[in-house]
C-alpha cells in the first residue's frame, strides 16, 4: 500500500529500532546484526497484522474508512499525505497530540525491544545484557552531540504515516478512538439527514475554511465525511489542499523549525570547514541533518511561493510612485475645476443681474411710452432714445456675458473629459473603488445590526446609514469586554445580521456568538476594523 519512492510516508514497520529512536529524540542502541532477531521481529509482525485482520475485517467500520484513506493515498501520493498530516495536527492538537505520539513511539520501541530479546536470549536466561551504544550516534557535529530533530512538521508526517499504513493498524485505531472523543466533546449541530443536506454543509464549511482555519470546522466536517463513510473525501481533499490546513500558530511552528533547521546548517558548514571528507561515523549524521533542513526548507519555500502568488504584479514602490503621481494631478484638476465653477458662478450672477436691469430698463421703456401722448413728441423721442441706447447697451453686455459662459463651458467639459480618462486609469490600476460597484444604498432597509469589536460605534454607522439601517436599530459592542453568553444570545437573537471584527473582539467572543446564529440571520467574520470590509460583506449578502 505505502509507495516505496515516497519521501514523506514509509512503513514504520519496515524501521529498525534504532530509526525509531531517532524519530523520537532518544540516543539510540547498538543496532543488532543478529538474524534471530530479523526473524523473530518479522514473526511478530505478521502474527499482530493477521490478529488485526481477522478482529477488524471487511465489515469493521474502522477499516473501512482506512481503506479508502489508502485508496485516495493510492491515487494521489504525497499530496494526500501531507493532507492527512495536516487534518490530523488540527484535531488533534496541543498536549494531545504530543500525549499520543511519545506514547505510538514507546510501544513501537517496546515491542521491537521485547521481539529482539526473545529472539537473541535463551529461553532459559533470566539476566538481561545492556546493548552497547552504537559509536555512530555518539559524533559529535560542529562542537555539538548529535541533534534528532523533533519539529512539528516530523510530528505531523508520524501521524500520517501510521494513519495511512495497514501494518500499524492498531496505532491507527488509536488514532481514530481519540478523534471520535475529540469529535463528542466538541457538541455542535446534529448531523443533516440527506446526502444533499450534508454536502451543503460540507462546502459551507469549506467556504469558511478558505476565509480563516479553526479547530471546530475542521472537526465538524470530519463528522459529515464520516456520516456518509467518506464518500466525499477525495472531493473535500481537491478542495481543501491548496489551503494548506494549518492551526492558528502555524507560522509559529514553521519558525521554530526554520531556526532549528538553520542551526543543523550552521553546525554541518562547521564541521566541513574544521574536517573533510568526514569520517565514517559522521556521514549517517550528515544524511540526517541534511533531510532534515531539505525538508524545512522546502516546506517553508511552498508557503512563501504561495504568500506572494497573492501579490500584484506590479512591484509596490511602482505602484506607489504612479498612484501618487495620478493623485497630484487629479488635485490639481480639481482645483483648477473648482476655479472654473466658481467663475461660472459670479458669471451667472452677472447675468441675472444684468436680464434683471434689462427688465427694469423694459419696464421704463412701457412707461415712457404710456407718458409719450402727454409729453412733448420730440423730448419723449429723445428719452425712446436714450432708454433703446441703454437696452442695447445691455444686451450686447448680455451677449458677451453668454458667450464667455460658453467658453467657460467648452473649457469645463474638456477638463471633465481629461478627470474622467485619468479617472480611468486609476480605475484600471485599482487605486480607486468603483464607487457604483461599492455602493451599498438602501441594501438593508428595516434591517436590525449588531457589531462586536472594532474602533467605535462611529466607524461603521456612515456604511449602515447608507444601506438604509435606522439609528436605534444598529447596536454596537466593545470586544476587549467579555459578556456572558446569554447576554451574548440576547443580542443576536433580535439581529438581522451580526458582525465580530476578529482583530478586536477575540476568539472567546466569537465562539460566544457563532453558535446562536440562525438559519434567517446573516453574519459576518471581518479581521481587520477597516469599513471596506464591512462595505465588501453588505454587498455579498444582500446585492441582487
Amino acid at each position: 500500500m505505502i509507495n516505496p519512492i515516497d519521501d514523506l510516508i514509509t512503513s514504520r514497520n519496515q524501521k529498525s529500532l534504532d530509526e525509531l529512536e531517532k524519530l523520537a529524540g532518544f540516543s539510540p542502541g547498538k543496532s543488532g546484526s543478529n538474524k534471530f532477531s530479523e526473524v523473530a521481529g518479522k514473526v511478530v509482525k505478521k502474527a499482530d497484522q493477521a490478529s488485526d485482520q481477522t478482529k477488524d475485517g471487511s465489515e469493521d467500520n474502522h477499516w473501512q474508512i482506512h481503506k479508502e484513506f489508502a485508496r485516495n493515498y493510492d491515487k494521489s501520493g504525497r499530496s494526500f499525505a501531507l493532507f492527512v498530516g495536516d487534518l490530523l495536527d488540527i484535531m488533534l492538537s496541543g498536549p494531545v497530540q504530543t500525549r499520543l505520539v511519545n506514547e505510538m513511539i514507546e510501544d513501537k520501541i517496546n515491542r521491537m525491544r521485547k521481539a529482539k530479546e526473545a529472539a537473541a536470549e535463551p529461553s532459559t536466561q533470566k539476566i538481561k545484557v545492556q546493548a552497547k551504544r552504537s559509536s555512530k550516534y555518539d559524533v559529535s557535529i560542529g562542537g555539538e552531540k548529535r541533534i534528532f530533530s523533533k519539529h512539528f512538521l516530523k510530528r505531523k508526517a508520524f501521524l500520517a504515516a501510521l494513519f495511512l499504513d495497514s501494518e500499524e493498524f492498531q496505532s491507527y485505531k488509536k488514532l481514530i478512538k481519540q478523534i471520535e472523543i475529540v469529535c463528542r466533546e466538541s457538541g455542535g449541530e446534529p448531523v443533516p439527514s440527506s446526502d444533499d443536506e450534508r454536502r451543503a454543509a460540507l462546502e459551507k464549511i469549506v467556504g469558511e475554511l478558505r476565509y480563516e482555519i479553526h479547530q471546530h470546522d475542521v472537526v465538524r466536517a470530519w463528522v459529515l465525511l464520516e456520516a456518509d463513510t467518506f464518500k466525499h473525501l477525495e472531493w473535500f481533499f481537491g478542495q481543501t489542499k491548496d489551503l494548506h490546513l494549518v492551526r492558528p500558530d502555524f507560522y509559529e511552528d514553521l519558525d521554530k523549525a526554520y531556526r532549528d533547521a538553520k542551526k543543523l546548517l550552521k553546525l554541518v558548514l562547521q564541521d566541513v570547514q574544521e574536517e573533510f571528507p568526514p569520517s565514517e561515523e559522521k556521514q549517517d549524521a550528515y544524511e540526517d541533518y541534511l533531510k532534515d533542513i531539505l525538508e524545512v526548507y522546502t516546506y517553508h519555500h511552498f508557503v512563501l511561493k504561495r504568500y506572494h502568488q497573492t501579490r500584484p504584479a506590479i512591484s509596490l514602490k511602482d505602484f506607489e510612485l504612479t498612484t501618487e503621481e495620478l493623485q497630484e494631478k487629479i488635485e490639481e484638476l480639481r482645483e483648477e475645476s473648482d476655479k472654473l465653477r466658481r467663475s461660472a458662478h459670479n458669471l451667472n450672477v452677472e447675468k441675472d443681474r444684468a436680464q434683471s436691469e434689462a427688465r427694469t430698463l423694459k419696464n421704463s421703456n412701457d412707461e415712457l411710452k404710456q407718458k409719450l401722448e402727454r409729453f412733448d413728441p420730440a423730448e419723449v423721442q429723445k428719452q425712446m432714445l436714450a432708454a433703446e441706447a441703454k437696452i442695447n447697451a445691455a444686451k450686447k453686455e448680455l451677449q458677451e456675458t453668454l458667450e464667455e459662459e460658453a467658453e467657460l463651458r467648452s473649457d469645463m467639459r474638456k477638463l471633465d473629459e481629461e478627470n474622467q480618462e485619468l479617472t480611468r486609469q486609476l480605475q484600471q490600476l485599482h487605486a480607486i473603488p468603483d464607487e457604483s460597484a461599492y455602493s451599498v444604498e438602501n441594501l438593508m432597509v428595516g434591517k436590525h445590526v449588531a457589531i462586536f469589536g472594532g474602533v467605535g460605534r462611529d466607524h461603521y454607522w456612515p456604511i449602515l446609514k447608507e444601506a438604509g439601517v435606522d439609528n436605534e436599530d444598529y447596536e454596537w459592542y466593545e470586544g476587549y469586554h467579555t459578556i456572558s453568553q446569554a447576554r451574548t444570545a440576547e443580542i443576536v437573537g433580535r439581529c438581522d445580521l451580526v458582525v465580530v471584527v476578529t482583530s478586536y473582539a477575540g476568539h472567546l467572543l466569537l465562539y460566544q456568538v457563532r453558535p446562536c446564529i440562525q438559519p434567517h440571520q446573516h453574519f459576518f467574520k471581518i479581521h481587520k476594523s477597516g469599513a471596506g470590509s464591512l462595505r465588501k460583506e453588505v454587498l455579498k449578502a444582500f446585492k441582487k
